[in-house]
């Protein structure tokens, strides 16, 4: 039995929130997208793969597969207005003698080979089948779905209310009739199975699993997270940076440039202040410095903004297995293991100028390049009393301490 499996990765990232297809936001270092594929092309009984796409994602889904390095046969096809039109034009691109064809989003990344594999011998007595998991909460049936004040509501029977997953299994010639019925009769579903519903056919529910969660907006990025790699922790780096200051030179700190008749001297814009904040992250997620990763022999860092290297910084942590929470948009979840805030206290050890006045605006910059509340970041500045280097104005130091979430490895 010939097998197709078409995964729906057409979408936009307007409900996440994200600049593009949240396919691409990063889950666990990998982008969505690829955590949902590596799992279609392990399964045993999978024998092609029709991937729905947008014409703007096609160059970074092409650049994901060839990374898994799939057996199986992958065909392309673009995305429809809707999604029932996306996967009518998947369902186009399978082959003419698969027997089965499998329904799948992009955004259900844990879902495993067994999914795929356990459902074949389904359909060897049916003629369509889901995944689905019971229904925990109370759900009402309202009068309208925009009503406003008092309304009667309907309570359903909770036994029988079931929420489905995918993927969603069908023989190939029954889900291609229900696609046409519905196009020729303006039915539109919201999901393929309610399509196969309106001609008449019958489905086998499969125990689906929590843990087979979709991504929809940005909450549910810990939870996949936290079944993919268990609980976090909590780690604290610290960071400490020095520099000369020197004639000729702007004085930046904290990516603010500070009116002054001497700046920072190095091989980047020498920002002292966010050289110790990236320390302190790269230390807290158990990476090395920030030497490392930008050498001063690199022409690449030539001058550039430490605001740039701040977000590149970000990135490492990212693919490394920590995550860096906005406490404006995140939840407490999970007993309270994930969505914990990411906090960065910096001080500034310096004798002049008069650096308090630019204190918002450091913190603002910082924020924004790690993409946290202004609430989770702390600058402070404190003088030397004259004593030493920084008090004889020779030079600026700062020293910083962050905490980062980091995931555990199972």
């Amino acid at each position: 039995m010939k097998v197709s499996v078409i995964v729906v990765a057409a979408g936009s990232g307007r409900r996440f929130g994200y600049e593009r297809n949240k396919l691409f936001y990063p889950l666990c270092g990998k982008p969505v997208l690829e955590h949902t594929l590596a799992h279609v092309f392990a399964a045993k009984r999978v024998d092609e793969a029709v991937i729905v796409i947008s014409e703007r994602d096609r160059a970074d889904v092409e650049r994901i597969v060839a990374s898994l390095h799939p057996a199986i046969p992958v065909k392309y096809a673009l995305g429809g207005a809707e999604r029932e039109d996306s996967v009518y034009n998947g369902l186009m691109a399978t082959a003419e003698d698969s027997a089965v064809v499998m329904v799948q989003d992009g955004s259900r990344p844990l879902t495993g080979p067994e999914w795929y594999d356990n459902a074949v011998p389904v359909m060897e007595a049916a003629e369509a089948a889901v995944y689905a998991i019971p229904v925990k909460d109370t759900v009402k049936l309202r009068e309208s779905a925009d009503g406003v004040g008092p309304e009667r509501l309907e309570t359903l029977e909770r036994s029988r209310l079931i929420a489905v997953q995918t993927p969603q299994i069908f023989h190939r010639a029954i889900l291609r009739e229900a696609h046409r019925y519905a196009k020729a009769h303006g039915f539109s579903g919201t999901d393929d199975a309610s399509l196969v519903e309106a001609i008449g056919g019958k489905l086998v529910v499969l125990k689906g699993d929590e843990r087979n969660h979709k991504v929809t907006t940005p909450d549910d990025i810990p939870v996949l997270e936290f079944y993919l790699n268990g609980p976090t922790k909590h780690c604290v780096g610290s960071g400490y940076d020095v520099h000369r200051l020197v004639e000729g030179r702007a004085l930046v700190v904290g990516g603010v440039t500070i009116p002054f008749e001497k700046g920072l001297d190095g091989h980047s814009d020498a920002d002292v202040l966010l050289h110790a904040v990236m320390d302190a992250l790269l230390g807290a997620a158990g990476l090395n410095d920030i030497g490392t990763y930008f050498p001063d022999t690199d022409g690449a860092f030539k001058d550039i903004s430490s605001l740039v290297l701040l977000r590149k910084v970000k990135q490492i942590l990212v693919e490394n297995g920590c995550r860096i929470v906005n406490s404006a948009s995140v939840k407490h979840i999970l007993s309270g293991t994930a969505g914990r805030i990411v906090n960065v206290d910096a001080t500034l050890l310096a004798q002049r100028p008069k650096i308090k006045p630019f204190i918002p605006a450091m913190i603002r910059n910082i924020a924004a390049a790690l993409e946290i509340g202004a609430a989770d970041v702390s600058v402070k500045v404190t003088t030397t009393e004259r004593l030493g280097f920084i008090g004889k104005e020779e030079g600026m130091a700062a020293q910083a301490a962050a905490m980062v979430l980091k995931y555990n490895a199972l």
